[in-house]
């Protein structure tokens, strides 16, 4: 019995986390509620302000639903609980407790239709616009959205995200940070963008298959009554929102941002090659700059230290002088790997540039 409860339990719960956090197959299946409620919340690229401003009332409205739900689910399917409830606690326990799961949802509904009632200018968005607003009226907000509404429009804004859960858009004037209850937004000539972290993450096999960098923008403003927030988005589209930010974007930090996979790969490549033993080569030889940049002295070599054998998909011996610093190297490592499986790059090789033996990364050495 308690199995049969543990188990609708499992499968609700796991459904509804799948409605408050679609997965991307049913984003795109359109299994969302925006997908299957589009004709009621009108189109997100005409009308964006009042799109968000529906959105997020029936998605407060269907979350809130939630609980309710699965009250009602367990006294269809498993109604001995509530007969247990009101035998050995109260004669109306199954009641109160129907009752109590819908409280959250009397409130939301309560401010969902206090919003409605008094023509949106009461939700949170439409407050933040007001501050933007030229005067004091409670439709000022409607000028501002039609700005935004019409600056969205085009083609050349950015959008980091796929799905209403977390998105952060930038037009020409406006900085907008998109997620499931709210929509946080800024005008970029007020914009104070900091650099505030990063952390590497792993996303998932067909999307992002190597570990990604994520930056952690803290967003302020010098108008008054504008509140602080942060935005988070990869190193590889900082450089799509800095070509939109109007004040520079600050780094007191000192935050090294990987623009791209071969910068991630280099970093990567040199830690590991640092684990390997040094090189000594012969005082008699000069140390000449490096054959690839020419700008920096030639700091590695190749010495076979792998037990890999000699055959030709094996380590061979190199025995070519110290040409290469180690970012020349490491680019060139990269460079000949397969693109599409950076995830097998560390365990691959590559011909040597120079005389085109092949070495893997146990036999590069930094030089002493």
């Amino acid at each position: 019995m308690i199995s049969g409860v543990l188990m609708i339990s499992l499968i609700y719960w796991m459904c509804g986390l799948m409605v408050v956090f679609p997965p991307c197959a049913a984003v795109a299946a359109g299994f969302t509620i925006e997908g299957l409620l589009d004709q009621w919340l009108g189109s997100e690229s005409i009308t964006f302000i009042q799109y968000h401003m529906r959105r997020t009332a029936v998605t407060c409205i269907l979350h809130s639903m939630l609980l309710p739900g699965y009250v009602v689910t367990l006294m269809m399917t498993k109604p001995w609980i509530f007969d247990f409830l009101d035998v050995h606690y109260h004669s109306q326990a199954s009641t109160l407790l129907l009752l109590a799961s819908l409280l959250p949802s009397a409130v939301v509904g309560w401010i969902v239709s206090n919003w409605w009632s008094s023509g949106w200018h009461k939700h949170p968005l439409a407050t933040s616009l007001v501050v933007y607003a030229p005067n004091n009226s409670p439709d000022a907000w409607k000028s501002v959205a039609a700005d935004i509404n019409t600056e969205y429009r085009r083609v050349d804004k950015f959008i980091s995200g796929v799905s209403s859960v977390y998105r952060v858009v930038a037009t020409d004037n406006w900085l907008m940070k998109v997620t499931t209850y709210r929509v946080q937004l800024i005008h970029l000539r007020d914009a104070v963008l900091s650099l505030e972290g990063s952390h590497i993450t792993q996303g998932p096999v067909r999307a992002t298959p190597t570990p990604a960098q994520q930056l952690t923008i803290n967003v302020m403003s010098v108008r008054e009554g504008v509140p602080a927030f942060c935005i988070r988005l990869s190193s590889v589209e900082f450089g799509e929102l800095e070509l939109k930010a109007v004040n520079p974007i600050v780094n007191a930090r000192q935050i090294v941002i990987q623009q791209s996979l071969s910068d991630l790969f280099l970093e990567t490549f040199t830690k590991t090659i640092r684990l390997n033993p040094t090189a000594t080569p012969p005082s008699s030889k000069e140390r000449q700059l490096c054959f690839g940049c020419m700008q920096t002295p030639a700091n590695v070599s190749l010495e076979r230290r792998c037990n890999a054998t000699g055959s030709s998909t094996g380590c061979q011996e190199c025995r070519c002088r110290p040409m290469w610093c180690v970012s020349c190297l490491g680019k060139w490592f990269a460079s000949r790997q397969d693109q599409h499986h950076p995830e097998s790059w560390l365990a691959s090789r590559a011909p040597c540039p120079t005389c085109r033996s092949t070495f893997c990364l146990l036999d590069v050495s930094l030089i002493a």
